[in-house]
């Protein structure tokens, strides 16, 4: 008998919480949505404003609006630190990556120096870094 009770109580309970949680809310006009776009918080840490400064290129921004329009906006490139600086090595190495839903599928590789923070493409061809000026020469916009 306890245990119905326990299982009643428990029902009720989750009722609840999801009644609570579907309630309307107050829908946000165009100018409101813009308006907190437009007021991104700073990256909170390193890591976060490393992967800022490389998103922020102008390569990775255009590849972001080719993967996004080819997708019809189903696919993003996302950022992440793929190794932090060590002694050995004073890079944060950064991906830019496309989830495809079964895995991410990276698009380019970059060292950033953890000091000073000038960025650096990886050349996986190569197997070298070089600088963005390098690259920027080296390789066409259609394929950066």
């Amino acid at each position: 008998m306890k245990i119905q009770y326990f299982y009643i109580g428990l029902l009720l309970c989750l009722t609840g919480s999801v009644i609570a949680s579907c309630q309307p809310q107050k829908k946000k006009n165009a100018q409101q949505i813009s308006q907190a776009a437009a007021v991104k918080p700073a990256a909170s840490n390193p890591e976060d404003q490393v992967v800022d400064l490389v998103m922020n290129l102008e390569e990775v921004k255009r590849k972001s609006a080719e993967v996004e329009k080819e997708s019809k906006g189903k696919r993003h490139l996302s950022g992440y630190v793929e190794t932090a600086p060590t002694i050995k090595d004073p890079n944060y190495w950064v991906k830019i990556a496309e989830d495809n839903g079964g895995s991410y599928v990276a698009y380019y590789t970059f060292a950033v120096d953890s000091k000073t923070h000038s960025i650096r493409y990886y050349d996986v061809v190569q197997d070298s870094l070089v600088s963005l000026s390098q690259w920027r020469q080296s390789t066409p916009a259609d394929e950066r």
